[in-house]
């Protein structure tokens, strides 16, 4: 049973190396964003595509080994989850795993906010480029205006760029 927990815990450790990656990955991206570099986008758009299987890997790995270890459990992909993962570890070994899950806890919680700030600047860059062809298009007559660094408008319509044939 040592055997299993081992692996395991090796498992544990390899999960928190591809957060890392994918946290490296988002963070680049950010800076490809900022520098609309869409070659580089795409190419880390394909790392990050990379990690998910890996990451799902493990996380079938993690099961099995549960499972070699004659440790019930009630999880499939969607309900995979490692607080439950931690818990069902017996208490004489649970002490060992405490540091790369509480260390997988935090990454992952930073992966997501990185996810969560570059879409948010996506959006933003959109909506701006949406108000700007709609001004150079005279989509709004004259209710858009650029003044002083920024768009004004009294438009009620959604996303001109979707909706408008420049």
């Amino acid at each position: 049973m040592e055997t299993e927990f081992q692996n395991l815990e090796d498992l544990f450790y390899k999960k928190l190396i591809l957060y890392q990656e994918l946290k490296e990955c988002l963070e680049e991206e950010r800076g490809f964003l900022v520098e609309a570099d869409m070659d580089a986008l795409w190419d880390i758009s394909d790392k990050k595509q990379a990690i998910v299987p890996r990451i799902e890997a493990i996380r079938e790995r993690m099961l099995s080994t549960l499972s070699e270890a004659s440790i019930p459990y009630q999880m499939g992909g969607p309900d995979f989850s490692l607080t439950t993962v931690l818990s069902l570890i017996p208490e004489r070994y649970r002490g060992r795993f405490r540091k790369p899950y509480l260390s997988l806890v935090k990454l992952k919680t930073e992966v997501r906010q990185r996810s969560r700030e570059n879409k948010h600047f996506v959006e933003k860059s959109l909506d701006f480029l949406d108000e700007l062809i709609g001004i150079l298009a005279n989509a709004g007559g004259s209710d858009n205006t650029y003044t002083n660094g920024r768009v004004s408008s009294n438009r009620s319509q959604a996303n001109l760029l979707l909706h408008k044939e420049v």
